[in-house]
């Protein structure tokens, strides 16, 4: 970086343009552009693109068929309405109940509300009566329904809880009259809750049914999840930034320094934003949480070891142009590694199976590219200005070096003991990747919500009662020669039942079998049973049973157990359904649906990021040892590297956690600052060594110099995450937790392995010499460290 530093010197007007022209070229970016009114996509859109995508292969979309309406098709349900009632069966609970489904189908935005009302009776003689009573029938009329209601085909477990107490009602919106999420949700209940009330005013208050009325589903969570991660985000982002601000001035003890450190990494976030906007390069969620933090930390990491070079030499005397100068050429080098490094790492992730990581690799090593221009331009060029004329002030009572020094008997300690300490380096590295390699991916709505969310705790009673709101499509296809009322096929379907019905985890199938078992006769006598198909009403029939194409449907329920625990059901549901097919000669079983898709596009997403998370270990190796030109070097950097993944993997395996998406985001991020620090090292002790000639005093040197800006990131990133364990969000206690300890553990891997691998196999490598004339010495390192 030796021409990059004279060229700074010499012309910094350049650095000035260069800063303007990308600030202005960012601006472009995030200037409103002209929108084609064809490519927007509202709410409805992303959450039906979702659906489309999930409920792949396309062959299984039965609203594609004009015999078919949608009034079954729970699963396509935009929102539930779960109402609880300690005594349904009387007349004032079905009077409030029908005035509130009333009210809610009243409003713009809801297009219809399924309930027990919409249920056809299935008996020999069609459509009876309704499955809940008129209004104006008699008490004990309600009382003898009970019993006919919860055992329905089509509402025990699918509308009305076995126990009779709650009832899921589907909703579906008409997306032309949205104007706020509110209006999804909040709109709807207090619908519901005031027709409720009104509907009881009249009745004495020790009389009167107790009803609880709460919304969930696909839309209520999604818009709760975007309500608390912003609140969260925007509260613990000014308490974790107010936090490492306090701390930065109480360490650079200096108001300029801290102003200059804290700007880099903004401009960093803003350049790399308005870049990507302008150049078309598309972001996606976890891009948009992730890149941020990873470039404010590298930029942080970098932007302190530049200041605190530059504070020194211009406490030694050195004009602001010449202290700037300085620390591009000694310390521009390690920045310029770690962004490398770092940025091929996330580069190696454009080769993973998944899109969405792909899109997540590309973006996160833009950012990191641009965060390396953007600090080594801005905060050089400041503080060689009359904005920092006063960086240095301060400097005579750091904090932080001082304390670094008191270290010096620990790391003659670490000198002495250079081989056990080595040695113990190496064996816990390679004791905690083993016990690492037990985490399991998962993904579960329960971490991404707080668990006092009332659409979450909607959605945990919708489990326990109901089995779940996520449904599966288990699809039952019979040879085309095969008549349509074989009672084989009803056979199939009900050996196919039997097989879920043996798996804890789901429940409630559905299908024409229990619909015919409602009629009288033997269940058990599949060609009688199958006489009765004509008298299913024709939707209903041909929703589940489609004889034109051969095949029938059962449906079935999931809960919000995580993606660990499904997919091996759904590999075991797989492989038994093979084996069915064995035993029904021309009948195949497919198990289709939304969950199945989603559960393993997601596993299969975390698997590539922590696939991807060891190759970019191995590309950082490689890197280093190129650049250093030793794989002796490259070797000894994997275990301060690793060191802190794997600590941070092994905690998670003993406090019994799987690996959560924001799990593996908190990894990538504090790779990038191990990297960093371990870099930053390297590259001073290699300048140490050509300068003093001495392995271990280029270890001490190193110690003190990098060592101060070492612990000053480490203490305001820990400060920054704290704040976030406070967080209400599960998601980002896990991350911040996971955050502290990776880059706590990072700098032990820093400070106490490196040193010691160092003086034990660097001598290899860099030979001991006669000290080389130095014409431009850190005045502050003379004698920094006593030589034991």
């Amino acid at each position: 970086m030796t021409w990059f530093a004279n060229l700074f010197a010499r012309a910094r007007w350049l650095f000035a343009l260069f800063l303007v022209v990308v600030t202005g070229l960012a601006i472009e970016g995030y200037r409103p552009k002209s929108v084609d009114r064809s490519n927007v996509r509202s709410l409805a859109d992303l959450i039906e693109e979702a659906r489309d995508e999930g409920d792949q292969p396309r062959e299984t979309d039965l609203l594609d068929s004009d015999e078919v309406t949608d009034a079954f098709n729970l699963g396509r349900s935009d929102a539930f309405l779960v109402v609880e009632c300690d005594d349904l069966f009387r007349p004032e609970s079905a009077r409030a109940l029908r005035a509130m489904v009333a009210a809610v189908e009243d409003l713009p935005i809801v297009d219809t509300v399924f309930s027990l009302d919409d249920v056809p009776t299935l008996n020999v003689f069609g459509f009876a009566e309704p499955l809940l009573p008129v209004n104006e029938a008699s008490p004990e009329s309600f009382r003898q329904s009970k019993e006919r209601v919860v055992n329905h085909a089509l509402a025990r477990g699918q509308l009305i809880s076995p126990d009779g107490r709650t009832l899921m009602m589907p909703i579906v919106y008409d997306w032309l009259f949205l104007e706020g999420n509110e209006d999804l949700t909040d709109g709807v209940l207090q619908a519901a809750r005031e027709s409720i009330q009104q509907s009881l005013a009249a009745l004495p208050a020790d009389g009167r049914p107790d009803f609880k009325v709460r919304i969930t589903g696909q839309i209520p969570l999604f818009i709760a999840q975007e309500r608390a991660f912003d609140r969260n985000q925007t509260l613990f982002r000014m308490i974790g930034y107010g936090l490492a601000f306090v701390l930065s001035v109480i360490m650079f003890r200096g108001l300029t320094a801290v102003v200059l450190m804290s700007a880099a990494p903004m401009l960093a976030i803003f350049w790399s934003f308005g870049i990507l906007k302008l150049t078309g390069v598309y972001v996606n969620e976890l891009s948009n949480v992730v890149m941020p933090l990873l470039v404010s930390m590298i930029a942080l990491t970098d932007g302190v070891h530049l200041l605190v070079n530059i504070r020194r030499r211009r406490t030694a005397g050195d004009s602001p142009v010449e202290a700037s100068r300085w620390a591009i050429e000694h310390v521009g080098v390690a920045c310029l590694l770690t962004s490398l490094t770092t940025a091929i790492g996330f580069g190696s992730l454009m080769l993973a199976e998944s899109a969405y990581v792909r899109e997540f690799g590309e973006v996160c090593m833009y950012g990191v590219l641009i965060a390396f221009l953007a600090v080594m331009t801005f905060i050089p060029f400041v503080a060689s200005t009359p904005l920092g004329a006063r960086i240095h002030h301060g400097e005579e009572r750091d904090l932080v070096g001082p304390l670094v020094a008191r270290f010096a008997p620990f790391l003659e300690w670490i000198l002495r003991h250079k081989k056990a300490v080595s040695r113990a380096s190496i064996a816990l590295t390679v004791a905690l990747l083993g016990v690492s390699f037990a985490l399991r991916p998962d993904n579960r709505v329960a971490n991404q919500l707080p668990a006092d969310t009332e659409v979450y705790q909607a959605l945990a009673h919708c489990d326990e009662q109901f089995g779940g709101i996520q449904f599966l499509e288990l699809w039952v296809d019979w040879p085309e020669q095969l008549d349509a009322q074989d009672p084989t096929i009803l056979q199939a379907i009900k050996d196919a039942e039997a097989l879920i019905d043996s798996e804890p985890l789901i429940s409630h199938p559905l299908s024409i079998r229990n619909m015919l078992a409602s009629f009288p006769g033997d269940e058990n006598d599949q060609r009688t049973q199958m006489t009765f198909l004509s008298l299913l009403p024709r939707d209903l029939r041909g929703y589940f049973y489609r004889p034109s194409e051969s095949r029938a449907l059962i449906v079935t329920r999931i809960q919000d157990q995580g993606i660990a625990q499904y997919v091996p059901v759904f590999d075991r549901v797989e492989s038994e359904l093979a084996a069915l097919s064995a035993t029904h000669p021309g009948f195949t079983f497919r198990l289709r649906g939304g969950p199945i898709f989603r559960a393993r596009d997601l596993y299969q997403i975390v698997i590539d990021l922590t696939t991807s998370l060891g190759v970019a270990s191995l590309i950082i190796l490689v890197v280093l040892a190129l650049a250093y030109r030793s794989l002796t070097i490259g070797l000894i950097s994997v275990i301060p590297n690793m060191f802190p993944l794997v600590a941070t993997g092994a905690l998670l395996v003993a406090m019994g956690q799987p690996l959560f998406m924001s799990s593996v985001c908190a990894f990538t991020v504090c790779l990038g600052i191990a990297v960093d620090d371990t870099i930053h090292f390297l590259s001073r002790f290699q300048q140490e060594v050509a300068r003093t000639g001495d392995i271990d005093d280029a270890i001490r040197n190193t110690f003190q110099s990098v060592g101060t800006a070492m612990v000053m990131t480490t203490i305001i990133l820990v400060a920054g995450f704290f704040a976030m364990l406070l967080s209400d969000l599960p998601a980002h206690r896990i991350f911040a937790a996971m955050a502290c300890v990776t880059i706590g553990s990072a700098i032990l891997g820093d400070m106490v392995a490196l040193p010691a691998l160092l003086s034990r196999y660097a001598r290899n490598v860099w030979k001991e010499q006669a000290p080389a004339a130095d014409p431009d010495p850190d005045p502050d390192l003379s004698g920094a460290l006593p030589t034991g």
